[in-house]
Protein backbone atom coordinates (compact mmCIF):
# COMPACT_ATOMS: atom_id res chain seq x y z
CA UNK A 1 0.00 0.00 0.00
CA UNK A 2 2.43 2.42 0.91
CA UNK A 3 5.63 1.32 -1.67
CA UNK A 4 3.03 1.66 -4.15
CA UNK A 5 1.57 4.95 -3.12
CA UNK A 6 -2.01 3.35 -3.18
CA UNK A 7 -1.53 1.71 -6.51
CA UNK A 8 -1.72 -1.57 -5.29
CA UNK A 9 -3.50 -3.15 -8.60
CA UNK A 10 -0.98 -1.67 -10.65
CA UNK A 11 1.92 -2.77 -8.12
CA UNK A 12 3.83 -0.21 -9.66
CA UNK A 13 6.45 1.24 -7.33
CA UNK A 14 7.87 5.19 -8.08
CA UNK A 15 11.09 3.93 -6.68
CA UNK A 16 11.54 0.27 -7.40
CA UNK A 17 14.98 0.33 -6.61
CA UNK A 18 14.18 2.11 -3.11
CA UNK A 19 11.95 -0.76 -2.44
CA UNK A 20 14.09 -3.21 -3.45
CA UNK A 21 16.84 -1.72 -0.98
CA UNK A 22 13.61 -1.42 1.66
CA UNK A 23 12.69 -4.82 1.35
CA UNK A 24 16.73 -6.23 1.59
CA UNK A 25 17.23 -4.12 4.47
CA UNK A 26 14.17 -5.83 6.59
CA UNK A 27 14.94 -9.29 5.79
CA UNK A 28 18.81 -8.40 7.04
CA UNK A 29 17.07 -6.59 9.79
CA UNK A 30 14.84 -9.31 11.06
CA UNK A 31 17.44 -11.69 10.96
CA UNK A 32 20.08 -9.12 12.84
CA UNK A 33 17.27 -9.09 15.67
CA UNK A 34 16.22 -12.56 15.69
CA UNK A 35 19.73 -14.16 16.18
CA UNK A 36 20.24 -10.90 18.72
CA UNK A 37 17.52 -12.41 21.27
CA UNK A 38 18.48 -15.63 20.85
CA UNK A 39 22.39 -14.55 22.07
CA UNK A 40 23.04 -14.99 25.72
CA UNK A 41 25.69 -12.37 25.96
CA UNK A 42 24.24 -9.30 27.88
CA UNK A 43 22.44 -6.54 25.33
CA UNK A 44 25.26 -3.89 26.20
CA UNK A 45 28.11 -5.85 24.97
CA UNK A 46 26.18 -7.05 21.46
CA UNK A 47 25.63 -3.51 20.52
CA UNK A 48 29.42 -2.76 21.48
CA UNK A 49 30.52 -5.72 19.34
CA UNK A 50 27.94 -4.94 17.03
CA UNK A 51 28.99 -1.03 16.54
CA UNK A 52 32.39 -2.49 17.01
CA UNK A 53 32.39 -4.62 14.21
CA UNK A 54 30.63 -2.06 12.13
CA UNK A 55 33.01 0.36 12.28
CA UNK A 56 36.06 -2.06 11.78
CA UNK A 57 34.09 -2.19 8.26
CA UNK A 58 33.54 0.80 8.04
CA UNK A 59 36.99 1.91 8.21
CA UNK A 60 38.49 -0.60 6.03
CA UNK A 61 36.06 0.82 3.43
CA UNK A 62 37.07 4.03 3.88
CA UNK A 63 40.81 3.57 3.86
CA UNK A 64 40.71 0.96 0.41
CA UNK A 65 37.80 3.07 -1.47
CA UNK A 66 37.03 6.32 -0.44
CA UNK A 67 38.57 9.51 -0.82
CA UNK A 68 40.73 10.15 2.71
CA UNK A 69 39.02 13.50 3.93
CA UNK A 70 37.01 13.79 6.92
CA UNK A 71 33.44 15.35 6.56
CA UNK A 72 32.54 18.59 7.49
CA UNK A 73 32.10 19.26 11.40
CA UNK A 74 28.11 19.16 10.91
CA UNK A 75 28.15 15.66 9.58
CA UNK A 76 30.40 14.42 12.09
CA UNK A 77 28.32 15.01 14.59
CA UNK A 78 24.79 14.01 13.05
CA UNK A 79 26.96 10.88 12.61
CA UNK A 80 28.17 11.18 16.16
CA UNK A 81 23.79 12.14 17.68
CA UNK A 82 22.76 9.16 15.01
CA UNK A 83 25.07 6.77 16.77
CA UNK A 84 24.31 7.79 20.44
CA UNK A 85 20.79 8.26 20.18
CA UNK A 86 19.41 6.75 17.26
CA UNK A 87 21.46 3.77 17.13
CA UNK A 88 22.96 2.98 20.38
CA UNK A 89 20.65 4.16 23.29
CA UNK A 90 17.60 2.90 21.39
CA UNK A 91 18.53 -0.32 20.84
CA UNK A 92 20.35 -1.19 23.88
CA UNK A 93 16.36 0.02 25.78
CA UNK A 94 14.68 -2.01 22.78
CA UNK A 95 17.17 -5.30 23.38
CA UNK A 96 16.17 -4.92 27.10
CA UNK A 97 12.64 -4.40 26.81
CA UNK A 98 12.37 -7.60 24.45
CA UNK A 99 14.29 -9.59 26.86
CA UNK A 100 12.64 -8.70 29.74
CA UNK A 101 8.57 -9.48 27.98
CA UNK A 102 7.47 -12.94 28.93
CA UNK A 103 6.78 -13.04 25.06
CA UNK A 104 8.42 -10.93 22.63
CA UNK A 105 5.33 -11.10 20.32
CA UNK A 106 3.76 -8.47 23.07
CA UNK A 107 6.46 -5.94 21.76
CA UNK A 108 7.28 -6.53 18.83
CA UNK A 109 4.56 -5.23 17.03
CA UNK A 110 5.47 -2.14 18.28
CA UNK A 111 8.48 -1.73 15.56
CA UNK A 112 6.02 -1.83 12.77
CA UNK A 113 4.49 1.68 14.02
CA UNK A 114 7.78 3.27 14.12
CA UNK A 115 8.57 4.32 10.65
CA UNK A 116 5.13 6.41 11.29
CA UNK A 117 6.79 8.32 13.77
CA UNK A 118 9.70 9.26 11.97
CA UNK A 119 7.75 10.04 8.70
CA UNK A 120 5.56 12.63 10.86
CA UNK A 121 8.69 13.91 12.21
CA UNK A 122 10.16 13.91 9.12
CA UNK A 123 7.22 15.58 7.59
CA UNK A 124 7.46 18.66 10.03
CA UNK A 125 11.09 19.07 10.22
CA UNK A 126 12.22 18.75 6.22
CA UNK A 127 8.36 18.89 4.57
CA UNK A 128 8.41 15.41 3.60
CA UNK A 129 4.63 14.58 2.05
CA UNK A 130 2.67 12.17 3.83
CA UNK A 131 0.34 10.41 1.19
CA UNK A 132 -3.12 9.11 1.64
CA UNK A 133 -1.73 5.60 1.12
CA UNK A 134 0.42 6.40 4.11
CA UNK A 135 -2.46 6.82 5.71
CA UNK A 136 -3.99 3.68 4.55
CA UNK A 137 -1.13 1.50 5.48
CA UNK A 138 -1.16 2.76 8.55
CA UNK A 139 -4.19 1.76 9.01
CA UNK A 140 -3.60 -2.03 7.68
CA UNK A 141 -0.53 -2.16 9.88
CA UNK A 142 -2.66 -1.11 13.23
CA UNK A 143 -5.57 -3.83 12.35
CA UNK A 144 -3.38 -6.20 11.70
CA UNK A 145 -1.79 -5.68 15.25
CA UNK A 146 -5.16 -5.17 16.73
CA UNK A 147 -6.86 -8.51 14.99
CA UNK A 148 -3.54 -10.07 16.28
CA UNK A 149 -3.77 -9.05 19.65
CA UNK A 150 -8.19 -9.95 19.45
CA UNK A 151 -6.46 -13.53 18.53
CA UNK A 152 -4.13 -13.64 21.09
CA UNK A 153 -6.78 -13.36 23.64
CA UNK A 154 -9.48 -15.77 22.56
CA UNK A 155 -6.44 -18.80 22.16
Amino acid sequence: MVATQGDVAGFTFRSPEGVLLVLASTVIWALFWIYNVKDPRPALVKLFLNFAFGLLFMLTYWLFFMEHTLPPREGLLGAAYAGVFEMGLTFFLWLRALSLAERTAQIANLIFITPFGALVCIHFAVDEPIYPSTLAGLALIVAGIVIQKREERSA
